[in-house]
């Protein structure tokens, strides 16, 4: 069953935040993030359980998981109808208190 991929205002700033820190050294880097970002959440759609579930207790009690794009975490929650992208942060972040 393929869901639809909601990817929330936080997780859409956070890639903008992203695209424009890249973008100051390498705006076709940058350009080339923001593709492979928006390839591998919308693939969230067709494969939603792929991602990793957190070893962190009350992010895992929540019911996040995360898929790793480099140095950058894509937490997520899996909805009966939705994919619903809610943060994407850098990876040496204390991501559970953002969330």
């Amino acid at each position: 069953m393929t869901r639809a991929v909601r990817v929330l205002r936080r997780a859409q700033t956070d890639l903008l935040e992203m695209q424009r820190y890249i973008a100051r050294d390498n705006p076709t880097a940058a350009q080339d993030m923001l593709e492979a970002m928006f390839d591998l959440i919308a693939s969230l759609g067709e494969f939603p359980e792929r991602g990793r579930i957190p070893q962190d207790a009350v992010l895992r009690t929540a019911g996040y998981r995360y898929l790793r794009y480099g140095e950058y975490l894509v937490f997520y929650k899996v909805l009966r109808s939705q994919v619903r992208v809610y943060r994407i942060v850098h990876g040496r972040r204390r991501y559970a208190d953002i969330l």
